[in-house]
């Protein structure tokens, strides 16, 4: 499991948060549905939203749905506590470093000064499929479920489960990495572009978003 990306350079390129109803995306504020973010509004850095659209254009028929991108240090807190409170009542015998490493798996620690969480730099995205009559593709599990059926390769792992679900996860995953963007290894919705854990695992000499804030 790759969390350890702070030691990545940063070379912040500047670009803007961009709000991404003017792109052409299905969009589903989720936090916002769920009263746990203040804004409806979504946002990526720009270069992050352009190449998405370009992932959009090479699916044919299926249109790209968004759930969320940019996040503020108060959504990331709540949903880090959020997180913890219920595995802590789910797992009462767990004690405080299980806890954190397992909440740590799905969402990024918000109180660690010198860690940036992905969302954060505006170059995380949450997003799935949706069909040519706005039904969401089949990818076997529900967003933010936080379970070992939503790693991205479980599917492919388990290969006597639904072949159409492999086959729409697929479909999504390598779309996203041909376009340039890195997917998550714990959640098959997750995939990220500029930030330190795409530099990481891309191979990239530095990563080019830091910290974004809306203007």
């Amino acid at each position: 499991m790759i969390r350890d990306y702070e030691h990545i350079i940063i070379k912040e390129c500047g670009e803007p948060l961009v709000n991404l109803k003017a792109y052409g995306f299905v969009l589903e504020p989720m936090y916002f549905k769920n009263n746990i973010a203040d804004r409806t509004a979504m946002y990526l850095r720009e270069s992050a939203a352009k190449k998405l659209l370009e992932v959009q254009k090479s699916l044919g028929d299926h249109k790209i749905k968004i759930w969320d991108g940019w996040r503020d240090y108060k959504t990331q807190k709540i949903l880090y506590d959020t997180l913890h409170d219920k595995l802590k009542k789910l797992n009462p015998t767990w004690n405080d470093e299980q806890l954190k490493d397992r909440t740590l798996t799905f969402v990024s620690d918000p109180y660690n000064p010198k860690k940036i969480p992905l969302h954060l730099t505006g170059g995380a995205v949450d997003l799935t499929l949706v069909d040519q009559d706005g039904q969401e593709l089949n990818m076997g599990g529900e967003f933010d479920h936080f379970s070992d059926e939503d790693a991205a390769l479980y599917y492919e792992n388990h290969p006597e489960l639904d072949q159409k679900i492999r086959a729409n996860r697929k479909l999504l995953r390598e779309a996203m990495v041909t376009g340039g963007f890195r997917f998550d290894q714990y959640e098959w919705w997750h995939f990220d572009y500029g930030n330190q854990i795409w530099a990481l695992e891309r191979q990239k000499p530095f990563a080019i978003y830091g910290l974004a804030e809306i203007k």
